[in-house]
């Protein structure tokens, strides 16, 4: 009997908080924009970055981000922009210098997926699950202040799943699990003993972040 009150007000106090949101969510109209920027951290498939046939490095994202801008056509569609991409910074590579010498090199990597996606929302509410599809253009760089900038380019397809929980009418926080698959070249071998260009800047992962919406449709 001692945890039957406790469990009570606790009870109450749920009931207060939904009946809250409830009305938020009752009383707020559409937006006709939504900006939203997560980060998190997922994983990549590239598993010989530099297509070597020693010392293969891996695509691992140290920094997952996702940044993407809707126009709202009604409750259930809305499209727009995504960016997403993630960093990787790729410690002690042995190199030869420009003097003939050979040392360890670190390399700063970003791969980018910029393009046009597609959402649908299934119900809305408090929380508000939607999926999406997306066509992207990749761009990605690998970078050493003594050795300069190497691009890598290509395409890719996604798409993923996700909900927000509204706060108001303008705020709401959103979890989202995407993945893309594609194929993308290095403009040129990255070192004299690659074997080829290509790269596969496929990647999946789980973002976490704010929403934000304006205008009234």
């Amino acid at each position: 009997m001692k945890f039957l009150f406790p469990l009570v007000v606790f009870s109450l106090l749920l009931l207060s908080v939904n009946i809250h949101a409830q009305t938020i969510v009752e009383d707020q109209g559409l937006k006709r924009f939504e900006l939203s920027v997560e980060f998190g951290s997922g994983s990549a498939l590239e598993n010989n970055m530099f297509k070597t046939e020693i010392d293969k490095v891996q695509a691992s994202p140290e920094l997952l981000f996702n940044i993407a801008m809707h126009v709202i056509v009604d409750a259930h569609l809305s499209f727009g922009f995504i960016l997403e991409g993630y960093s990787q910074t790729i410690r002690n590579i042995s190199v030869t210098s420009p003097d003939g010498q050979m040392k360890n090199e670190n390399f700063d990597f970003a791969c980018n997926n910029v393009g046009f996606d597609g959402r649908w929302t299934f119900s809305k509410g408090i929380f508000e699950p939607y999926s999406f599809l997306c066509v992207n253009l990749v761009s990605g760089s690998l970078q050493n202040s003594d050795l300069g900038k190497l691009l890598v380019e290509g395409f890719s397809l996604g798409g993923g799943v996700g909900t927000k929980l509204n706060f108001s009418e303008s705020w709401a926080v959103a979890i989202e699990a995407i993945g893309f698959l594609g194929t993308a070249k290095w403009q040129q071998k990255v070192f004299t003993n690659s074997t080829g260009t290509s790269f596969n800047p496929s990647s999946a992962g789980l973002t976490l972040g704010m929403v934000y919406r304006w205008g009234e449709i």
